[in-house]
């Protein structure tokens, strides 16, 4: 029961993941003017870090006491790491794209997209080899 608790979770990871990467996102900056399009994605990208975070952490903890599978906790480590660093990423992007450092922001920016698809492949790879 609590395994398909966690499944679950790994599965609502992933579905929140693809959701914002292939509609939310794609569609904001096609209806909203650029400085909404701004203000949304100021607004939800700290949220999704933070659900992103806040649903690892079960499975983490569950790992962590269990240890039936080692390498089941470190993919949960790696998946809340990441999560964690994509939270704390979004203000210091949203400072370098404010002060118009492209070079700074453009690398936060890619490393908030690695951070995602880190999350992703780790929750792929938790709900397949459980």
């Amino acid at each position: 029961m609590i395994m398909d608790i966690l499944y679950l979770i790994a599965a609502i990871q992933i579905g929140v993941i693809v959701t914002h990467l292939f509609l939310t996102t794609p569609i904001i900056f096609k209806v909203l003017k650029e400085e909404e399009a701004s203000s949304f994605l100021r607004t939800i990208f700290p949220r999704y870090y933070l659900a992103l975070f806040l649903l690892s952490i079960p499975i983490l903890i569950n790992e962590l006491f269990n240890m039936t599978n080692s390498t089941n906790y470190y993919l949960y480590l790696v998946n809340s790491s990441h999560a964690f660093a994509g939270l704390v990423l979004i203000p210091l992007t949203n400072t370098a794209r404010d002060r118009n450092w492209q070079k700074v922001f453009s690398f936060l920016h890619g490393f908030s997209v690695y951070c995602t698809l880190a999350i992703a492949i780790t929750a792929i790879v938790y709900f397949f080899n459980s």
